[in-house]
């Protein structure tokens, strides 16, 4: 199994890779993450401000309706 730090520096990386030429620094995924983020404006992102963004209401891939079509 890959570790949640893994998962995020991969996520990290491919979210690099499509807003950069140059290849990534070489950091963790948190710290790549928050390099990506640090000039943008989360306060202005209306899901941020939503009540419907909730816990409760967010779902994991593996839960997604089309993760479950191979379950019999």
């Amino acid at each position: 199994m890959t570790s949640r730090d893994d998962l995020i520096k991969r996520e990290a990386l491919e979210l690099w890779s499509q807003i950069h030429d140059a290849p990534a620094p070489d950091l963790s995924g948190a710290e790549l993450l928050e390099l990506l983020c640090r000039d943008l404006d989360f306060q202005a992102y209306d899901r941020v401000q939503s009540p419907f963004l909730r816990r409760t209401m967010m779902i994991r891939p593996e839960e997604w309706p089309e993760a479950r079509k191979g379950e019999g």
